[in-house]
């Protein structure tokens, strides 16, 4: 995505970041790093590394905003929200057995923003051993968009 559709609209100023990242706390410290920073829009999500992951999370942030932002979210928060999409289901329970946070050794950071999510790195003592370019590639996109469309229950 360029930069003019992050200056305009509904995501004005708002930019995700993600990265793979690793750590030697266990998966609850990890866990509890990320929930103390995130609140309202903004959020530190963490997830397992697998195949595909990285082109489903921008559109799953998209989607997941834009329910945020109409008042229609299934999820109680914009993290989970996020976390459903990106997943592919609308069932909490299988979202986090499918795409939730297991090693803390190799997991994907996923952020509403640069600023945390390179506070949560700092805090959480963890180290960036990629960095993800966000872009939307259409084949997930749609994917992730028919999971609100017809997920399951």
């Amino acid at each position: 995505m360029d930069n003019r559709f992050w200056g305009q609209g509904l995501f004005k100023g708002i930019r995700p970041a993600a990265c793979l990242a690793r750590s030697d706390l266990s998966r609850e410290e990890l866990l509890d790093a990320a929930l103390k920073l995130s609140g309202g829009s903004n959020f530190v999500l963490l997830m397992k590394n697998s195949r595909g992951l990285q082109d489903r999370l921008l559109p799953a942030f998209m989607n997941a905003y834009l329910r945020h932002a109409e008042g229609n979210m299934r999820a109680s928060s914009l993290q989970k929200e996020v976390l459903l999409f990106a997943a592919g289901t609308m069932n909490i329970g299988k979202a986090i057995s499918n795409r939730g946070i297991v090693d803390p050794r190799e997991f994907v950071a996923f952020a509403s923003g640069r600023a945390l999510l390179d506070t949560f790195i700092r805090l959480s003592h963890s180290r960036i051993t990629k960095q993800y370019k966000l872009s939307v590639k259409w084949d997930s996109a749609r994917e992730a968009a028919m999971a609100g469309l017809v997920g399951d229950a």
